[in-house]
């Protein structure tokens, strides 16, 4: 059986997740990116698929309420961060959503 990698591992084989890693700072970023590699690198989610659909889902959930944050109440941050940091979160949100269903699609 194939060694489980450190979720730094996996989001170090991909430059730009590499990126995010360090722009952002969040474990929970951290783990929405090893899910994004695991999926990409082993499709067959079917194992753990209940579990997996619930973790991408409420991942996609805190991402948009970051967006959100980033958009209304962050105060210290300039405009443009701002907008960097809503965009990324808006996006992670929506394919987190879009790979929540297609795992939940795989095991029907």
């Amino acid at each position: 059986m194939e060694e489980e990698r450190s979720i730094l591992e996996l989001i170090s084989d991909v430059t730009e997740f590499n990126e995010f890693h360090l722009y952002f700072m969040d474990e929970d970023v951290d783990q929405a990116m090893a899910a994004i590699i695991k999926l990409i690198s082993k499709p067959d989610a079917t194992r753990a698929a209940a579990p997996l659909v619930v973790r991408l889902q409420a991942l996609s959930s805190k991402f948009a309420l970051m967006a959100k944050y980033h958009m209304l109440y962050d105060t210290e941050e300039t405009k443009e961060e701002k907008t960097r940091k809503k965009n990324t979160f808006m996006t992670l949100s929506a394919e987190l959503e879009k790979l929540a269903n297609a795992v939940k699609y795989l095991v029907k």
